[in-house]
């Protein structure tokens, strides 16, 4: 048995037996983690207040070869935001993320790289007026790591580059394919079973791939591209990202910008 330390970041967490937690941690060195956290909401525990969801912590546990559930010893919690966990929306939109973080890492090689994409994520979330385009970015960031990243560099016909989109005008229609993971610029228009995108939808989803997530939240969009881009991440991620499923996450969202509706209505 070894003793393990590491910098982690909660991403679930499951009350057991009568005083413990399974607390699921994504960490930069080893991946995610599943943990199990003895005595963790007894008065008496150092571990209580420290496993907060979404909280980064830096944590010492038992590593034992050929044990699927680890123990944990110690958590000191480093950071935490009580924006997401206060604002119902940015807690749906920093679930989605964490979501796609267990869908996608259980059971693989640890992606370093990834874990400051989910920390930068959630602390600009923390602090942003709108949680949703912090999530689209997330999304983007993490299919290019997976290797599934859409190519919005040029028209898959005619290769006309999409920095062409500005030429075109925001109104332009170009078209993305779903199963070829590219779009059709204007002048190659008439495919059918592609989603429409306008240029300035164009231009934000190639700004998603590359802008750190703070930069992402002076985005200011209209109506229409907003749902051309939800239509697009739907689409994209159910046809590449199958273990993506339907993210419980998203359906707590809708349910609750339904509820705001309808007592704006009434």
């Amino acid at each position: 048995m070894s003793i393990v330390k590491a910098e982690g970041i909660v991403i679930r967490t499951m009350n057991v037996r009568e005083s413990s937690k399974l607390v699921t941690l994504f960490t930069r060195e080893h991946g995610l983690l599943k943990l199990d956290a003895k005595a963790a909401r007894t008065s008496k525990s150092r571990l209580r207040g420290n496993l907060e969801l979404f909280s980064v912590v830096h944590l010492v546990y038992y590593e034992k070869e050929n044990r699927e559930l680890q123990f944990m010893s110690q958590a000191e919690r480093l950071e935490g935001f009580p924006e997401l966990q206060t604002d119902l929306e940015k807690l749906g939109y920093a679930s989605a993320c964490c979501e796609l973080i267990r869908r996608t890492q259980a059971g693989v090689e640890a992606k370093p790289q990834l874990y400051p994409v989910l920390l930068e994520t959630l602390r600009a979330m923390n602090a942003a007026q709108e949680p949703r385009l912090l999530f689209w970015g997330f999304q983007m960031k993490l299919l290019g790591m997976l290797g599934l990243a859409p190519n919005l560099q040029y028209c898959l016909n005619c290769k006309t580059p999409s920095t062409a989109s500005g030429e075109h005008g925001d109104a332009a229609v170009w078209h993305f394919h779903v199963t070829r993971g590219g779009f059709i610029c204007p002048n190659c228009a008439g495919h059918t079973g592609a989603l429409p995108l306008s240029g300035e939808s164009l231009r934000v989803l190639s700004n998603f791939q590359t802008w750190p997530p703070a930069k992402l939240t002076r985005f200011k969009i209209s109506p229409a591209a907003t749902a051309e881009m939800a239509a697009f991440f739907r689409a994209y991620l159910s046809h590449h990202l199958e273990e993506a499923g339907a993210l419980s996450s998203l359906k707590f969202v809708k349910e609750i910008k339904q509820d705001l509706q309808t007592r704006q209505k009434s």
